[in-house]
């Protein structure tokens, strides 16, 4: 990698240098992606002590099994680690550290699981006062005890105190450096991040400044010493980080709107660029870094450099990325986030986790609550769906309504009960422009919920409360009840960068899509225009 001291690249007169497009910033915990769930105390715990220890318990005794399961496409998105069994050894000293450095959150995520089993089992209604006095040293002071209105028994998290206690995982936090393309990233659900030659990793916590100096000089210039300076990085560091920079400005497309009226950019999935001459708003900020998927695509670099508001519907992986947030937060004025239900291992705040990101500037919202910008207003909706029937409260549609235009964007609603789009449309009007998510056969229930549950759950029962979307028949009911002179399906997870988050790719026959189309297909007979977006590009709105 050549010898780059500090020293010698000053005294050189180092040329002014861009991070490399498609290099990548993984934010780890422990050696895991840092999914939303991996960064809230709680989630975290019981992630690791009930997911985590037991896929690398299994690959350590029959790695095998692994090997063949990460062989068979049918197979990705599985409880498998996509490793080799040469990795074998690293599993095992990734196991055994973080048994150790991690060990208050594994004894939190076995108390805390062993106290909601007594719960279900000896709390029958009676006051539960007794129980303080037998809670184990992990949970004292940090939890309550209640009942719901049905008498069932359940424990109440003081996340505040769990995150100004310490009990995070901020030791374990990484950032993973590397080149490699975003279609070979592993499944982020199951499979460690080992380190590897060809990339660097920093230990560091996710709201460190240095992020954000290596994240501007994706954009803008900057010098290694820079770097060194924010890293406090030695001559040995800086020169295996020398390859992951270059002194070619990186391609960029249009990236300011400074004309009248209104444009709206499609980076894929769910994430959607709404500019004015005078406001940059995104939502649900989860994109490609890579180029390379077609003329029309738009990624990372393609973002404007003040974005005044994000706006983030819910806190699954594919609508609230970590990765990105941190290396954009020096761009983003205001974030808008849905309340989460208190005190619920499911449902974390998405404002504390922010906070532990970086952000400070972050808007709390209820369904129904309105916030003005210049040229419109954003309005929060309620969605049902996509979350298995779990009381998740954090979670919201969105309505923007900009130069008297309304744009509505149901994200994953299910749409199960229509007549509260009736409800809403009564407040808000009718929509101009609606987006709709139509993954309508989501994944189970235990597929990303399993560590967070106080009690096991049938098979029967998990594979009927599942992470989905409306179908083609709640999607006309949408349509119907809320209005829409354009429709845009979307949110559908099939663009090729996502597979690392989603664990799935559709065959051409596969319900999801076959829904979608039948929906398209039925709009635009009718007369009202519709697509499925796809990649990312620049959307041509109707008049």
């Amino acid at each position: 990698m050549g010898n780059w001291g500090i020293n010698s690249l000053e005294r050189a007169g180092e040329n002014a240098l861009y991070l490399k497009p498609g290099v990548k910033l993984e934010p780890l915990v422990f050696g895991w992606y840092a999914w939303p769930h991996l960064i809230s105390p709680a989630s975290l715990a019981l992630n690791m002590a009930f997911r985590h220890q037991p896929l690398c318990e299994s690959f350590l005794r029959n790695p095998a099994i692994h090997v063949a399961a990460m062989k068979d496409p049918a197979l990705y998105g599985g409880p498998y680690l996509e490793i080799e069994e040469s990795g074998r050894a690293q599993v095992a000293s990734l196991l055994a550290d973080t048994n150790t450095r991690a060990a208050p959150l594994l004894q939190f995520a076995q108390a805390l699981r062993q106290l909601q089993g007594d719960l279900h089992s000896k709390a029958t209604g009676a006051s539960l006062n007794d129980a303080y006095g037998r809670l184990a040293d992990p949970l004292r002071g940090c939890v309550e005890l209640v009942y719901d209105g049905g008498h069932r028994p359940h424990v109440r998290l003081f996340e505040e105190l769990l995150y100004a206690s310490g009990l995070t995982g901020a030791a374990g936090q990484q950032i993973d450096i590397s080149l490699a393309p975003e279609t070979s990233r592993a499944f982020f659900l199951s499979t460690p991040r080992l380190a590897r030659p060809e990339a660097v990793r920093l230990d560091m916590p996710f709201d460190h400044a240095a992020v954000t100096t290596l994240a501007q000089m994706r954009t803008v210039p900057g010098a290694l010493a820079d770097v060194a300076a924010a890293l406090n990085a030695d001559a040995q560091t800086m020169a295996a980080l020398r390859p992951f920079f270059t002194e070619e400005p990186p391609p960029r497309r249009d990236t300011d709107f400074s004309e009248d009226g209104l444009r709206v950019r499609y980076f894929g999935h769910a994430c959607i660029l709404i500019q004015t001459r005078e406001v940059n708003i995104l939502l649900d900020p989860v994109l490609s870094w890579d180029d390379g998927y077609g003329d029309r695509h738009l990624n990372f670099l393609d973002l404007p450099d003040r974005i005044d508001i994000v706006i983030i519907s819910h806190n699954h992986q594919d609508h609230l990325c970590p990765e990105l947030l941190m290396q954009l937060r020096h761009r983003i004025g205001r974030v808008i986030v849905p309340a989460n239900n208190p005190g619920c291992p499911a449902d974390p705040s998405i404002a504390l986790l922010l906070r532990s990101l970086g952000f400070r500037d972050i808007v709390t919202v209820n369904p129904l609550d309105r916030l003005d910008f210049p040229g419109g207003f954003f309005a929060s909706l309620p969605f049902t769906g996509e979350h298995a029937d779990l009381d998740i409260y954090s979670k919201q549609a969105i309505l923007i309504e900009i130069l008297g235009r309304r744009l509505v964007f149901l994200v994953d609603s299910d749409g199960v009960d229509p007549v509260l789009y009736d409800r809403v449309a009564a407040v808000f009007g009718r929509a101009d422009i609606l987006f709709l998510g139509m993954e309508c056969h989501g994944a189970p229930l235990t597929w990303l919920y399993g560590p967070l549950l106080s009690r096991p759950i049938s098979r029967r029962d998990d594979e009927s409360r599942r992470l989905s979307g409306s179908d083609a028949a709640r999607a006309k009911e949408a349509l119907a009840r809320l209005g829409g002179r354009q429709v845009f399906v979307y949110a559908m997870g099939q663009e090729p960068w996502l597979r690392y988050l989603m664990g799935l790719q559709y065959g051409p026959d596969s319900i999801q899509l076959s829904q979608a189309k039948a929906f398209v297909d039925w709009c635009n007979q009718s007369g009202t225009p519709c697509e499925q977006l796809f990649g990312g590009r620049d959307l041509e709105l109707v008049a």
